[in-house]
């Protein structure tokens, strides 16, 4: 059937219209084909030639069961970064993440704009479809302040009291439990963990996710000694790890917080002569360079780095389509490395 040129090109005319008029960054459904069709007062049939047309323009898209939709703007491939003020500039991790975030978001034609802390009282509406991924920790007042400026929000820290960021991190919680669970494996009775501060929610689930393991089994003793995440305090805990150790008389596994206080530790166990990895096992966490270096060479968890970074890198990809990001929380595991501080 043949359809009259000036009815079906003033119907295409008018779909257009709806189409620039409500076109924006994710799918708009359209009116159903009988709702258009008494609308324009021109056959279904009319109206499913015009829809065929503009979907082969790529105006329109169809989902099967769910009707006709706007096709999304197309986003400029534009992604802000913005570190917290407390990230160190000497930070192993973050040093590799930057480098991977610029590697890869290049690689995929992104043009990456770094934003500081003081610019966002002056961030406008303009940046609410530019995502933003924040590195480091910040506090609620500038979560606020981003909030107020952009739409996307992306971390690659864990946040709990924010389930509207989305959140790419390191499974924290799993590296506690797993601490716990090898320790007990490889024969240790007495447990204790070198915690981090609470304030900093990965140093929390870590903690959290050891003492889960450790309370399920009635066997185990242990103690949680809470310091600050460096070598100093790993250091100076080995004269408490000494004296725990000489009055109780038996092998003892520690997961500290991360590596910086393992080596400390380890350091101060060696000039007190004890046995690591024997008497003393120790697992530590994030694989820093140092961790191989000292001697007995540190056990200690590592994450994929660029694998974090794909995963941010795919969300940001749907966010540009114009795809609903219902996944908000995205938990990336850590690999054990087995090296000398730790009996097997």
């Amino acid at each position: 059937m043949k359809f009259k040129p000036l009815v079906k090109e003033k119907v295409k005319e008018e779909i257009l219209k709806l189409i620039e008029e409500n076109r924006g960054y994710d799918y708009v459904k359209i009116p159903s084909e009988r709702d258009l069709s008494e609308t324009f007062q021109v056959s279904r049939t009319t109206i499913r030639s015009v829809i065929k047309e503009l979907i082969n323009y790529g105006l329109l898209i169809q989902f099967q069961g769910k009707g006709t939709y706007i096709v999304p703007k197309t986003r400029d491939k534009i992604v802000h970064i913005l570190s917290s003020p407390d990230i160190k500039s000497d930070d192993p991790f973050y040093a590799r993440f930057f480098v991977e975030l610029t590697n890869i978001f290049t690689l995929n034609g992104f043009k990456i704009l770094f934003v500081n802390v003081e610019s966002l009282t002056n961030e406008s509406k303009k940046n609410k479809d530019i995502p933003i991924v924040m590195i480091g920790l910040l506090n609620d007042e500038l979560i606020e302040k981003v909030k107020r400026s952009y739409k996307y929000i992306l971390t690659i820290e864990q946040y709990m009291n924010h389930d509207e960021i989305i959140q790419v991190s390191v499974d924290d919680y799993r590296i506690g439990w797993m601490a716990a669970e090898i320790l007990i494996k490889s024969g240790y009775l007495f447990l204790i963990h070198l915690a981090g501060p609470e304030r900093y929610t990965a140093s929390y689930l870590r903690k959290i996710g050891f003492l889960d393991r450790v309370k399920s089994s009635t066997r185990i003793n242990y103690r949680v000694i809470e310091s600050k995440m460096n070598y100093t305090s790993g250091y100076m805990i080995g004269d408490e790890i000494y004296s725990i150790y000489n009055k109780i008389r038996e092998p003892i596994g520690i997961f500290t917080a991360n590596d910086w206080m393992g080596i400390g530790l380890i350091q101060r166990l060696k000039e007190k002569r004890l046995n690591i990895g024997k008497e003393i096992g120790i697992i530590g966490c994030d694989n820093i360079s140092l961790s191989t270096e000292i001697k007995p060479s540190l056990t200690t968890f590592k994450w994929d780095v660029e694998k974090i970074v794909k995963e941010i890198l795919n969300i940001i990809i749907d966010i540009n389509h114009g795809k609903n990001i219902t996944q908000k929380r995205v938990l990336i595991p850590a690999q054990v490395i087995y090296r000398d501080s730790l009996r097997l």
